[in-house]
């Protein structure tokens, strides 16, 4: 009986050394990064700050020029409580949503073949 627990536990010892052999180390060398990501000119991007807000919002538009664009401000239930259609961008827009009440509300730009959406809270 004893020499079975004996070949038992060296067939374990064995078995556990060649598992963890075949595992990857935990030596792993750390990722090195060979130069920053590149954004393609053409990439559209929808910013909305500050946010939080205390009714000023700012809204920077890149990426969408020639287009025409619906801008939405919408509430926690969907509801539209402001809306523009906007066919040129000349910087960023500025909004004075102060007489809306504190809360969470949605930003929605809609053009062609694109839509983003972005929250904002209002104190």
């Amino acid at each position: 009986m004893m020499q079975r627990l004996r070949f038992f536990c060296l067939l374990l010892v064995l078995g556990f050394g060649f598992v963890r052999s075949t595992l990857p180390s935990a030596s792993a060398q750390p990722a090195v990064r060979t130069s920053a990501p590149t954004r393609p000119a053409d990439e559209k991007s929808f910013l909305v700050y500050p946010n939080p807000s205390s009714g000023i919002v700012h809204i920077a538009i890149n990426g969408f020029e020639g287009r025409r664009l619906e801008l939405r401000i919408l509430n926690v239930i969907g509801t539209v409580i402001y809306r523009e259609s906007i066919t040129e961008l000349s910087g960023p827009k500025t909004l004075d949503l102060s007489k809306f009440a504190s809360g969470l509300y949605y930003v929605k730009l809609e053009g062609e073949n694109a839509s983003e959406m972005r929250k904002l809270v209002i104190r």
